[in-house]
């Protein structure tokens, strides 16, 4: 019986050890949201150019990283973004991570 229960305690601590990072960022904050011209994409990430808001808050320029391929698959430079973040680590220029990008489209 005490195996059991040593079993029981083990398996629930390692499935709730497992828990997947990313689910932590589903409630993303509307605080936490640049927004911005693409001046350089790369592979795994960009260059904004910050406008409003943001530029007076924070930086000129930012250099925000993706977590994958995927994300700025269709980014383009010269685009207007929206994307929100983790944590602004300071440095020349600042450094962030997006969680979720959103392109801005301007009516011609």
């Amino acid at each position: 019986m005490k195996r059991y229960r040593f079993m029981i305690i083990l398996v629930t601590t390692l499935l709730l050890g497992c828990e997947d990072p990313d689910l932590a960022y589903d409630k993303m904050s509307d605080n936490k949201i640049l927004h911005g011209k693409v001046l350089e994409k790369r592979s795994k990430g960009m260059t904004l150019a910050l406008t409003g808001e943001s530029r007076d808050r924070y930086s000129e320029t930012i250099r925000i990283s993706v977590p994958d391929e995927e994300m700025i698959k269709l980014v383009e430079e010269g685009q207007e973004l929206s994307v929100w973040f983790d944590i602004i680590r300071e440095s020349n220029p600042p450094q962030t991570k997006a969680l979720k990008i959103k392109v801005i489209t301007t009516p011609n």
